[in-house]
């Protein structure tokens, strides 16, 4: 039986999840360059662009 959508994105959000961990636990040890303490409150995200669909005429000219 093939996973549904919703046990995938559990599942990535799982594996997200102990990344993130793993990653915080190996900063702690010093693996990784300090944090600095004015960048905690700032979080990452992922840059989500849209489409705008233009129903304008596009012209496209050259030289030969």
């Amino acid at each position: 039986m093939e996973k549904t959508t919703i046990e995938k994105t559990k599942e990535r959000h799982q594996e997200e999840y102990k990344a993130f961990i793993e990653f915080l636990k190996r900063t702690k040890d010093g693996k990784y360059a300090p944090v600095e303490k004015t960048s905690v409150p700032y979080k990452r995200i992922k840059a989500e662009t849209e489409v705008v669909e233009s129903y304008e005429e596009e012209y496209y000219y050259s030289l030969r």
